[in-house]
């Protein structure tokens, strides 16, 4: 049985909008997406024990879902797969889908290196992205 997540929004929480590879993007089109890796870079300037929710970044469109950051954790890119490299390693956020925020995706900039962008919820629904 699925559970859901059912929260008020919090406008003052942050939120981690992240670029979403070509090769995982159906996982976030249907909202099945459970783990969200970054690159093997990931910006200083994001404080990570601030971050409280998720929004994926599809290419060419935009953010529309909402996921909540379960847990933050140093991982590998490739976990529990046989090519798994166990020094190629990310940030890994378990998420969980919350809801869809917009009916239709919305373009934003990603302003940290055209892949992130840190801001927080009233920033998201006030369009100030």
């Amino acid at each position: 049985m699925k559970q859901t997540v059912c929260l008020a929004l919090h406008f003052h929480h942050n939120v981690l909008i992240s670029l979403v590879k070509n090769d995982n993007v159906e996982h976030y089109l249907d909202q099945s997406a459970k783990i969200y890796y970054t690159g093997k870079k990931f910006p200083s300037s994001v404080a990570l024990n601030k971050l409280y929710y998720f929004m994926p970044y599809i290419k060419c469109k935009g953010i529309r879902d909402l996921y909540l950051i379960k847990i933050a954790r140093v991982g590998t890119r490739k976990e529990g797969q046989p090519d798994n490299d166990p020094n190629d390693f990310r940030l890994v956020f378990e998420i969980e889908f919350v809801k869809k925020l917009f009916k239709d995706y919305k373009p934003v900039e990603l302003e940290i290196w055209h892949t992130f962008t840190d801001t927080n919820m009233k920033n998201v629904l006030s369009e100030r992205l």
